[in-house]
């Protein structure tokens, strides 16, 4: 099993941070990681239980669960289906308040290849492959946080 953390400050609140982290209407604006999101089963924002269908630029395709929303702190998610060398995958994203008023907004992942592949192969490329990815995410949100907090001062 692999764990992955990747953070970053962000120079706004908590509140605007997670705001703008799930707002779907906005998410292609910063991720560089989706093709395409999509709700099922009847699901229209993020809510504990509401299942999310991701198609990554990648091709990587993979179905996922909300299992903790609680803003603005806290989103986690956890896999259903997804692509056939992972067995497990679950991620959290928290937004942590520092004394200036800025976020240190935190990516967490743990993921496992399934047992057929040789972990200690398979898990650090799996691992490098989605530090990455993580990486960039967090920063096209940093900079599309702050260019949007700047402008509206």
């Amino acid at each position: 099993m692999a764990n992955l953390e990747v953070h970053t400050e962000i120079q706004a609140s908590p509140q605007q941070v997670y705001a703008i982290s799930q707002d779907y209407t906005q998410r292609y604006d910063w991720d560089p990681f989706p093709e395409r999101i999509e709700f099922l089963e009847g699901a229209t924002e993020v809510a504990v239980g509401a299942k999310v269908k991701v198609l990554a630029k990648s091709g990587l395709k993979m179905v996922v669960e909300f299992i903790q929303v609680k803003p603005p702190e806290v989103t986690a998610i956890k896999m259903l289906e997804g692509p056939t060398i992972l067995k497990t995958f679950a991620g959290s994203w928290l937004f942590k308040p520092l004394p200036n008023g800025h976020t240190n907004a935190i990516f967490k992942y743990t993921l496992q290849a399934q047992p057929w592949f040789l972990h200690a192969i398979t898990d650090p490329l799996i691992l490098w492959y989605f530090k990455r990815h993580v990486k960039s995410r967090l920063e096209g949100l940093k900079h599309y946080c702050e260019k949007r907090i700047s402008a509206s001062a």
